[in-house]
């Protein structure tokens, strides 16, 4: 046993099986340098990626409900699109046009009856929306057209539950941060 053990001790000290170095272990946290140990250059490391995918995330989930809101005023439009095409024809601009589905003035559009004027004063798009519908293709209007646009919006709808899931629980995004 004393002669194992002396003799570890020579392959220890005669050899490079066992080398001592030191570690000046800098990273920037919080901006600024600083020397830490191991622990917390891993625990600043983890709160970083946090960090990056809550950005991320935030990114996504805004982009997305932006879609959704063009995509609600598109399916919202194909309901009403009668109406729509007869505030166009009877309109002189489109800033008259935007104002009609924006806030629902009627002033010098020019309607076929009393009632779409009624029907086209209740009109409350968003501006986006508004935008989205004049820059509309009239072949968006084919049936198949519309089932893509609402198959869209569910796709739309589910991510954004998704991205909401991801910032607001912890667990969640420790999943999606260890995926990536």
């Amino acid at each position: 046993g004393a002669d194992v053990e002396n003799l570890k001790n020579l392959l220890y000290k005669k050899t490079k099986l066992e080398d001592t170095f030191g570690v000046n272990m800098l990273a920037v946290a919080d901006g600024k340098p600083e020397t830490m140990g191991i622990v917390p250059i891993i625990r600043h490391h983890v709160n970083f990626q946090y960090e990056l995918a809550t950005r991320k995330y935030q990114t996504l989930l805004a982009k997305e409900r932006d879609k959704k809101e063009i995509q609600e005023g598109l399916i919202k439009a194909t309901d009403v699109i009668d109406l729509i095409i007869e505030i166009l024809r009877g309109s002189k601009t489109q800033k008259q046009v935007k104002e009609c589905l924006i806030m629902g003035v009627t002033d010098g559009i020019r309607f076929k009856s009393k009632s779409s004027e009624r029907m086209a004063a209740q009109l409350c798009f968003t501006e986006r929306q508004a935008t989205a519908i004049l820059e509309m293709r009239l072949q968006k209007l084919i049936g198949l057209e519309v089932e893509a646009l609402l198959k869209d919006h569910e796709a739309t709808v589910a991510k954004i539950t998704k991205y909401e899931d991801i910032l607001n629980h912890y667990d969640s995004m420790s999943e999606v941060i260890m995926e990536d």
